[in-house]
């Protein structure tokens, strides 16, 4: 398959999980249910959020596909080759809330403490990379999926996000392979490809996607590089519908009503 045909299919692949998140949380917003006023607001945030992801998403792969004009000046530059140079201050609060509500409005039940963590890279990559993680967990695991975000050593200059499930794992004759285009666990309805977009999208801002398997949990690992952490009391984004920094929050069908 060429290069332009895997992209086509990675980004048709997000685009129906973006938006069956963006679904769900909106039936959610329309439905009769109890929904506390805090946790409304954040979940509207979150599906105006999603959209416009998804609207840049549409956006770079039309300039991917579209014909360049013959004779182009030395310095033009493609925007998606422009973003490739680019990286942004990523608060990984603010990227991992969102994928947080996005996945228990789908009925997944989530764990995940605040860390008021900042990363650098490219947020629509990150998030695209964790949402694959967050489905494959819901596809895949069972009970609650956790999400840890720490630093990856006490002398490391990235940060990790860890998302872990209590599935069955990942057969040992798979795990060398786990994350080669098309390779998929046995009984699985998806295409293969989710894992192998998200390690590439982690790799081409300077991450990594790893596995790490134990005898009870599956976790798989995003790593970033690292910038700091917000001061105490500078952001209160990190409180919005997820309670206090020290809790960890809770979602799913227990959890949708503040």
């Amino acid at each position: 398959m060429s290069r332009v045909g895997a992209d086509e299919r990675a980004r048709l692949h997000e685009a129906a999980s973006t938006l069956a998140g963006i679904r769900a949380a909106t039936t959610l917003l329309n439905s009769s249910g109890e929904i506390g006023e805090e946790r409304r607001a954040a979940m509207a945030a979150m599906v105006e959020s999603e959209l416009q992801r998804l609207e840049r998403m549409v956006q770079r792969q039309q300039d991917a596909v579209r014909p360049q004009i013959p004779g182009p000046r030395p310095d033009a530059i493609r925007p998606d080759a422009m973003r490739a140079d680019v990286a942004e201050v990523i608060d990984l609060d603010a990227v991992v809330g969102s994928m947080v509500l996005a996945h228990e409005a789908k009925g997944t039940e989530v764990e995940w403490r605040p860390s008021r963590m900042l990363a650098l890279g490219d947020s629509d990559q990150l998030t695209e990379a964790l949402n694959v993680l967050l489905d494959n967990a819901a596809a895949h695991g069972s009970g609650t999926v956790r999400i840890e975000v720490r630093a990856a050593g006490a002398a490391s200059t990235s940060l990790e996000i860890a998302v872990s499930d209590d599935g069955p794992g990942i057969a040992p004759e798979l795990r060398r392979r786990i994350f080669a285009w098309g390779v998929s666990r046995p009984g699985s309805t998806g295409q293969g490809i989710g894992l192998h977009v998200a390690r590439d999208l982690m790799e081409r801002q300077g991450g990594y996607l790893e596995l790490i398997e134990t005898g009870e949990r599956t976790t798989f690992v995003l790593g970033i590089p690292m910038l700091g952490c917000i001061a105490d009391g500078s952001d209160e984004r990190a409180d919005e519908g997820t309670g206090e920094h020290d809790t960890p929050t809770r979602g799913g069908r227990r959890g949708v009503a503040a």
